[in-house]
């Protein structure tokens, strides 16, 4: 489901971005402070830390071995750890699906099965890559089906009877980043060069969010939602 193609580097370049990670939690913290949260998908567990500083209450599912292994180290006994959903006897307030579902092809029925774990007036998550003419070598090569628009998310939300309580597009710094790399510089950068890229993006991250609001949030390198369960 996750991070098929996974080498390390990604996802380590990611967890390293704080100030974007920092970003992300300030959009959803309403909506996992002290509540029981699951996260689906959480890959290295870039995010984990930043939840636990919400709640205490967080349960992961990472149904690739090495990763789940990975989550097993650095969070023991502190968080619970399940490879899949077969285990899994409670509801939860929160699932979340932060840079997931983008894996995923069949996604419409991921959010169908897990919508039986999540409370009434639960909430459902989810983060995603944005605008899908910005696809590039990266998205295919870390396992991308597609980039998102808003219309995919309410096609969702609709499919799955679920009531969208907040959905924007967010960094657009990242944005601009993203397109000048596809259409202007070599598309097929190495390793290092895109670990550099990320080093500088994450520092533009307080400039993204000044024109985040120039543009109310018309464009993003992400789209953020959270879907509420009303059935």
């Amino acid at each position: 489901m996750t991070k098929k193609n996974y080498e390390g580097w990604e996802l380590d370049s990611f967890d390293d971005a704080h100030n974007f990670r920092k970003f992300q939690i300030q959009k959803i913290k309403k909506y996992i402070k002290k509540k029981q949260i699951l996260d689906v998908g959480s890959g290295t567990g870039g995010l984990i830390n930043y939840y636990l500083k919400e709640t205490n209450k967080v349960s992961a599912i990472e149904p690739t071995i090495k990763l789940k292994k990975i989550l097993e180290t650095k969070f023991k006994n502190k968080i619970k750890i399940y490879l899949d959903k077969k285990n899994l006897k409670k509801k939860y307030d929160t699932v979340l699906y932060m840079d997931v579902i983008e894996h995923i092809k069949e996604y419409n029925n991921e959010i169908s099965k897990i919508k039986k774990y999540l409370k009434k007036n639960g909430y459902i998550i989810i983060n995603v890559p944005a605008f899908n003419f910005l696809f590039t070598n990266f998205d295919k090569n870390v396992g991308h089906i597609k980039r998102f628009y808003k219309k995919d998310i309410y096609k969702l939300s609709k499919s799955q009877n679920l009531k969208i309580e907040k959905i924007e597009y967010y960094d657009s710094i990242g944005f601009f980043l993203i397109l000048i790399s596809k259409f202007i510089f070599n598309k097929n950068l190495k390793v290092s060069n895109i670990r550099n890229n990320i080093n500088i993006w994450n520092n533009l991250i307080p400039v993204s969010k000044f024109f985040d609001k120039i543009f109310f949030n018309s464009i993003g390198k992400s789209l953020i939602c959270v879907l509420k369960k009303i059935d």
